[in-house]
């Protein structure tokens, strides 16, 4: 992955310099631990432009969601069997 460390005292004294960064992505650190993301201005436009962020943010809901949460574990636990797309899709109309 290209990113690169940045503590949060860091990222305010050079917003501009972030931002306008080549690096695509800064990941924000506070006490050592992940605070959060950013994303330069061009990465932002580019996941813009291609829909990712709006996959993004349905990737993170499923995540939030219970039952996927629940399915996900009992997959990794081997308790159940992978389903093909197409007769998920026929099965639910979708």
């Amino acid at each position: 992955m290209l990113s690169e460390f940045i503590s949060i005292t860091n990222l305010q004294r050079q917003l501009k310099k972030v931002f306008y960064s080549k690096q695509p992505i800064h990941v924000v650190l506070s006490n050592n631990k992940v605070s959060g993301i950013v994303f330069s201005q061009e990465a932002a436009q580019l996941m813009l432009d291609s829909g990712m962020l709006d996959q993004l943010r349905e990737e993170l809901w499923e995540l939030d969601d219970k039952e996927t949460r629940d399915l996900v574990v009992r997959h990794r636990e081997g308790k159940t069997r992978p389903v093909l797309f197409d007769g998920f899709a026929k099965e639910h109309g979708v």
